[in-house]
């Protein structure tokens, strides 16, 4: 593989390989729709707190809802309250998570 196949390019380039595709136009739409269903699914369950949804080998994106907190204004000395927060997080799973350390 080159080495300024860089990304998403070279996601593609891989996704043609394994399914043995015969152009690189075939494996975008595939990598579109599988990105669009993983987006659809997220949003869908966005206010759904604790939703997870887990690819085994590769990770798991949870949702969760922060409350908001108080918090003091530095010059003024008001304290205020922040708007509560939902977060959509990654967790790598398999042999990423195990590359992940560095020693």
């Amino acid at each position: 593989m080159r080495a300024s196949v860089k990304g998403r390019d070279e996601l593609t380039v891989n996704v043609q390989t394994v399914l043995g595709l015969p152009t690189k136009k075939e494996a975008e739409r595939i990598l579109d729709a599988v990105v669009l269903s993983l987006e659809t699914t997220l949003l869908n369950n966005l206010g759904t707190n604790g939703f997870t949804l887990k690819l085994n080998g590769f990770g798991k994106f949870s949702v969760r809802h922060k409350p908001g907190i108080l918090r003091k204004v530095g010059f003024s000395g008001q304290t205020v309250q922040t708007k509560m927060v939902r977060k959509v997080r990654f967790i790598s799973l398999g042999r990423l998570r195990q590359r992940e350390r560095v020693d």
